[in-house]
């Protein structure tokens, strides 16, 4: 007698017991690429954890327009995190377990800016590595997703820089004196 679930198929699971996703290459897996995309995740989503931080933060000093900025932001490094992923399985590897940095506390929003710029300061430097070792090795899908996530975290740090001018701006502004001396 023999057992008949009614799918097709054995009852191991071999290369045709899952469904092949379109548009997925998997290619043969370099171990320092890998490298690069597990630090990559791990700084992806301590940079989100800490944004929804200083989210919250904000939203207790009522600075809602930072708080929803920072939000934004979270869900751009989780964005990130989504293609880092979908990067790793296609390369036959799954995330291993990332050890997040503790987001950090800010008292004002100016240490929550100052804050933001050095953790994408510290992805820009891992992605600009990234890009220039799979530019010598060929690594060609590799170097188009470190690109893609450079540039897109190059653009966040504009950001982040343009909010802390425009708080400058606003600061210079409440401490202009009213009246004149004479």
């Amino acid at each position: 007698m023999q057992y008949s679930s009614g799918i097709p198929g054995g009852v191991f699971p071999g290369a045709g017991a899952f469904p092949h996703m379109a548009g997925v290459q998997t290619s043969i897996a370099n171990s320092q690429v890998l490298g690069y995309l597990g630090r990559a995740l791990s700084l992806e989503f301590s940079a989100a954890q800490h944004y929804l931080a200083q989210a919250s933060l904000a939203k207790t000093r009522n600075e809602l327009n930072y708080a929803e900025s920072f939000v934004t932001l979270a869900n751009e490094e989780l964005q990130h995190a989504n293609l880092i992923t979908d990067r790793m399985v296609s390369q036959g590897a799954l995330p291993a377990g990332s050890v997040l940095r503790p987001a950090s506390v800010a008292n004002n929003v100016l240490e929550a800016l100052r804050s933001c710029e050095e953790r994408e300061l510290a992805l820009i430097q891992l992605y600009s590595e990234a890009v220039h070792y799979c530019a010598n090795i060929g690594a060609k899908e590799d170097h188009a997703l470190f690109t893609k996530l450079l540039q897109e975290e190059q653009s966040q740090l504009m950001r982040v820089h343009a909010w802390l001018q425009e708080y400058y701006q606003a600061l210079s502004k409440t401490q202009q004196p009213n009246g004149s001396f004479v």
